[in-house]
């Protein structure tokens, strides 16, 4: 029995035919395969690049394509030292600065209120600090004027859980010491320890940030876990810690012969 030839969407099937002709086979049409996505990916620090940000919105721009940053984890200084000395977990500080200073420039109010809110620290005194901390909880700091209620009560939502996971771990000889707290530092750590990812937690400051789509920023490693760097010197000396390593300091009269993040060779046995 003779085979007619029909092309369905160019898959090519033969039924059969009661005819005696047959068609001559059609061609496949080849498959071309799609174009791979391009974009850009800067790998950075915090404050590093900070100043080169809208160069590379430009070059974005006028390649219409995705532009990541990956920035590292290992910040163990400043605000994040006492987070990671309390709860662990990765340094936070570079990842929520590249985040706040995505923030679109589009001249409204809140914006400029919300790249304020984030960037902003608490006093260095800590009975200052600790007074105006509550003071942003219970949304009576000035801080909040301009942002709108529902994203107030968003941000507000998670500082919440960050203090409330403070006082669970609060005990006579150790408290959060809230000196120069960064309140993004905050946010972005009672935001992991609430959803228990780091990644959600960039997210959700990254959406309240009204960061383009087609901007991400990336963590180094994806971890609840901190991460530290170490450099090993030509005596043998290794220096554990992003700051030490930038702020080496002498050895000191409390710990004779010993320097805070120094330490000898060791051999494992």
């Amino acid at each position: 029995m003779a085979k007619a030839q029909i092309n369905l969407n160019g898959l090519g099937l033969q039924l059969p035919s009661s005819s005696g002709s047959s068609a001559p086979p059609t061609p496949r049409r080849p498959l071309t395969p799609a174009a791979p996505p391009t974009g850009i990916v800067v790998f950075s620090g915090g404050s590093a690049a900070n100043n080169l940000v809208d160069v590379f919105e430009s070059v974005r721009e006028a390649n219409q394509c995705t532009l990541s940053y990956v920035i590292p984890i290992s910040d163990n200084g400043g605000s994040s030292s006492e987070i990671i000395r309390v709860f662990g977990g990765p340094g936070i500080g570079d990842v929520r600065s590249r985040l706040v200073r995505l923030i679109p420039n589009d001249g409204s109010p809140e914006t400029r209120a919300i790249k304020h809110f984030f960037n902003h620290r608490l006093p260095k005194v800590y009975t200052e600090a600790r007074s105006e901390w509550f003071e942003i909880l219970e949304a009576t700091h000035p801080l909040w004027n301009d942002i709108s209620s529902p994203k107030r009560e968003l941000i507000r939502s998670y500082l919440n859980s960050f203090n409330l996971e403070v006082v669970k771990r609060m005990k006579p000889s150790s408290r959060f010491d809230y000196s120069g707290a960064s309140i993004g530092n905050l946010f972005l750590t009672g935001a992991r320890l609430f959803t228990g990812s780091f990644e959600a937690a960039i997210y959700l400051l990254s959406s309240i940030c009204s960061v383009p789509d087609r901007i991400a920023v990336l963590p180094a490693l994806n971890t609840n876990f901190a991460s530290h760097i170490a450099a090993g010197l030509e005596d043998g000396t290794i220096i554990t810690g992003q700051n030490d390593i930038s702020h080496p300091s002498a050895p000191t009269a409390a710990v004779p012969g010993a320097s805070a993040g120094v330490h000898s060779p060791t051999v494992s046995r």
